[in-house]
């Protein structure tokens, strides 16, 4: 059997992600002729088909592709452990790593753990991307993402989950409403009123089951799939929310104010996990990151704002 390389799996996953041979070996500085000469040879080598060609619409994996975009993103990420060890030696971790992050915690998260990384690590490339639940699980899942931070809310058995944090649900209202003083307030104080829902898959079926629990039926008025916006018509006045995570400052964007009253009723909290894929031997550069987003935002680190 011929050889492979490393460089046939780098355009092997450049055309899997591109779905374009032309995209690709434009994204990748190549000629297409040369493009599609590695990838006939990798697949020579490999003695498999991993592309389906059609004709210009572009490829799709085959079968055999699908399972060996795992395995290449997979070696490809240790090629490049490999490299930073050697890159660290005698310094600091360097190289790149890919991060997935729920799009709802990110703006919570991601500002200290870049802050903090560039800090600590200076030679080390975080890039990240703010992706749904779902995405977010199959990015971890198929190696797109080395790491990945969110709510334990999607059950995928390709994934391992370290908790990190547990987030009970809160009620937000305006700063001037008649609960906003409150230690605790009931969710059936606030059944009649209108509600704005954050409405993203997995997270409405949360939000369901934190009223179902309090035998409460929401009247849901706005729904919207940013904290946000929720937090804005919460700050006008024309609805309450409900929510996990918490802004370090009482305001909405628009400068409205608005309070954050815990929920006394015996409701699910929801768990902040870190997530990698069961099939991945962890890399260094994701094994010391992990442990950083641990100290970060772990059960004994300083309260998430």
């Amino acid at each position: 059997m011929a050889d492979y390389t490393l460089r046939q799996l780098e355009y092997f996953v450049a055309v899997a992600e591109a779905g374009s041979i032309t995209r690709a070996a434009s994204a990748v500085h190549l000629s297409q002729s040369a493009m599609s000469t590695a990838l006939t040879d990798l697949e020579g080598a490999l003695g498999v088909q991993l592309l389906v060609r059609h004709h210009a619409k572009g490829i799709t994996l085959s079968p055999a592709g699908r399972e060996l975009l795992v395995a290449s993103r997979q070696l490809l990420a240790s090629a490049a452990d490999l490299r930073s060890v050697a890159q660290g030696l005698g310094g600091s971790l360097a190289g790149s790593l890919s991060i997935g992050c729920f799009e709802v915690t990110a703006p919570y998260l991601l500002p200290e753990l870049l802050a903090t990384a560039a800090e600590k690590l200076p030679k080390l490339e975080l890039q990240i991307s703010e992706v749904d639940l779902a995405d977010l699980a199959e990015g971890v899942a198929d190696g797109t993402f080395e790491l990945g931070i969110g709510y334990d809310l999607v059950d995928d058995p390709r994934l391992k989950r370290w908790p990190l944090r547990t987030l009970p649900p809160y009620v937000l209202v305006a700063g001037d409403h008649r609960l906003a003083k409150r230690r605790t307030v009931a969710l059936a104080d606030l059944a009649d009123e209108p509600m704005a829902l954050l409405d993203l898959p997995h997270s409405r079926d949360y939000f369901r089951r934190v009223f179902a629990e309090a035998d409460v039926t929401p009247n849901v008025r706005y729904r919207s799939t940013t904290v946000e916006t929720c937090r804005a018509l919460v700050g006008r006045g024309l609805a309450y929310t409900v929510l996990n995570l918490q802004s370090a400052v009482p305001m909405a964007l628009d400068g409205h104010q608005v309070a954050a009253v815990p929920i006394a009723d015996d409701v699910p909290a929801l768990t902040m996990v870190l997530l990698n894929a069961v099939a991945a031997k962890p890399t260094r550069r994701a094994t010391v990151v992990a442990e950083l987003c641990r100290d970060l935002f772990g059960s004994g680190a300083p309260t998430v704002p």
